[in-house]
């Protein structure tokens, strides 16, 4: 018999279940079999004050991907989907380079921002384990969950109008299975242990994680990387300098412009005299804007359910408000033409410049509270405010004041543009958008400032025709700010 009949006969002598059961017996003493599989996963439950979190052994990860095809697999996950992805840091030295893939999945945050930014309440933290669990039912796809992660976990299904992420396999863990990326990694580089949530906002104050990677401090992620020779903090991911830009989000776009605008044509009426046209051109603007952001969704039909997450999410304190707005502003318009709303029309338009201003706060705070620097503080409250201040100067007896608003504008988002890098060999997410603007955007800049251009050119002659082009290039702009609206990220997760 050859080598290869001596082995295959041997093999045939056991059945893979016998083969098991003799390693199995081969451990000296069953504490020795209890290490064994705690490897992967822990043998008891999180005590109060525990959970669950990944642990990803740096050292045995080879980047193979098998746990990317186990989650796909046994998830079910459409053929763009992926719940794990796998990238790769840059370091070292000239002299000793380093490469290092990372795995990273959903890091089932101690302050998750995905759950306090959900209008609906689709987001649970499970007391008991710490996993962060998607209600996929609850979901309305309105996709903030993603801008409020920091490390874009969840992943919107077009073809379901939802987002989805990892659950940590629950299912499994309840039975004592391991995950599926766990169980597929062929180094185990990937396990399950049980952390206490102290231990996970002392090691994100320290800033225990990865380089090139979102702050720790925004969401307090569990998940635990180790390695015994640890990553330099000039490491970087292997696409840090690509360019991707991001998407328009259009009907959002469209919603915030003409709401702003609206706003500032009732605003208008307050400091330079009612103008019934101005009055009826802003409730219309209100309202075509609010229907505009019902196309966003993937499940329109189930809009209603917005303002239940709204002691958390601003995204929900938004809907309410503009939601409200909506309804006012007919009544405002409504005033100077039906004979019974007249007494009212006064305390109406206050109400109703009122409540647009706190709209007008409500969506740029909606921004501002994902962390993306590109949409942090002044840079989002500057734009939503220029853009109301702008239509309410349209109305205004000297042009000059348009004019000084728009130019104002054009000013401060100029300002972004010509930004440069603060790092020679590092760029942070200002960087970033700075040169998709100055890049593969740039051409959509300059139509947005000849649009703005053509409007200050014609509201002496033409102030019809004036409101045309500045709406034209607010919107422009307002695709532009979603477009270069770059964020940190995981390695190999794409921009």
């Amino acid at each position: 018999m050859t080598l290869v009949d001596q082995l295959l006969s041997a093999q045939a002598d056991l059945t893979a279940v016998e083969r098991f059961s003799r390693s199995h017996d081969s451990f000296p003493s069953p504490e020795t079999r209890n290490r064994k599989y705690e490897s992967l996963i822990p043998l008891s439950k999180p005590q109060n004050g525990e959970q669950y979190a990944f642990a990803v052994d740096l050292d045995r990860c080879t980047g193979c991907k098998a746990c990317v095809a186990a989650c796909h697999s046994l998830n079910g996950l459409e053929e763009e989907e992926t719940w794990r992805e796998v990238g790769t840091l840059l370091g070292g030295t000239a002299n000793a380079p380093r490469q290092q893939t990372v795995t990273s999945a959903c890091h089932h945050c101690a302050e998750p921002g995905c759950l306090e930014g959900c209008p609906v309440m689709a987001y649970e933290k499970d007391e008991a384990t710490g996993i962060v669990r998607h209600l996929d039912d609850q979901c309305i796809g309105c996709q903030y969950c993603i801008l409020k992660c920091p490390y874009e976990v969840p992943k919107y299904s077009k073809n379901l109008g939802i987002v989805r992420k990892c659950d940590m396999c629950q299912s499994r863990l309840g039975v004592g299975e391991a995950p599926a990326c766990v169980q597929a990694c062929p180094t185990q580089a990937i396990s399950i242990r049980i952390i206490s949530r102290q231990e996970i906002r002392s090691r994100a104050s320290n800033h225990l994680f990865l380089p090139d990677s979102p702050d720790p401090q925004l969401t307090k992620p569990a998940t635990i990387y180790s390695s015994s020779k640890p990553l330099s903090e000039r490491a970087i991911s292997a696409d840090h300098y690509a360019l991707v830009v991001q998407s328009a989000h259009t009907p959002l776009a469209v919603m915030l412009v003409l709401t702003q605008a609206g706003v500032g044509l009732l605003l208008a009426s307050v400091c330079f005299g009612i103008n019934p046209t101005n009055l009826v051109l802003g409730a219309l603007c209100i309202n075509v804007g609010l229907i505009a952001s019902v196309l966003h969704l993937g499940q329109p039909l189930k809009a209603w359910r917005a303002f239940l997450g709204w002691r958390t999410s601003w995204l929900s304190r938004e809907i309410v408000v503009l939601g409200a707005l909506g309804g006012v502003s007919v009544a405002v318009a409504a005033g100077h033409f039906v004979p019974a709303f007249v007494p009212f029309a006064s305390a109406t338009l206050a109400l109703a410049v009122g409540t647009g201003l706190l709209g007008v706060v409500c969506s740029a705070w909606v921004y501002h509270d994902t962390g993306r620097k590109v949409w942090r503080g002044f840079l989002s409250f500057g734009r939503f405010a220029l853009t109301t201040l702008l239509f309410a100067a349209w109305a205004a007896p000297q042009i000059q004041l348009f004019i000084g608003v728009l130019s104002a504008k054009l000013i401060f988002e100029s300002i972004l543009v010509m930004r440069g890098g603060l790092a020679p060999w590092r760029l942070d997410d200002l960087d970033r958008s700075a040169r998709l603007l100055r890049g593969p955007l740039l051409s959509w800049f300059l139509i947005r400032v000849t649009f703005a251009a053509a409007a200050i050119a014609s509201i002496s002659y033409f102030p019809a025709l004036a409101i045309i082009f500045a709406l034209a290039g607010e919107l422009c702009e307002r695709s532009l700010f979603f477009k270069a609206g770059v964020a940190s990220k995981m390695p190999g997760i794409p921009r």
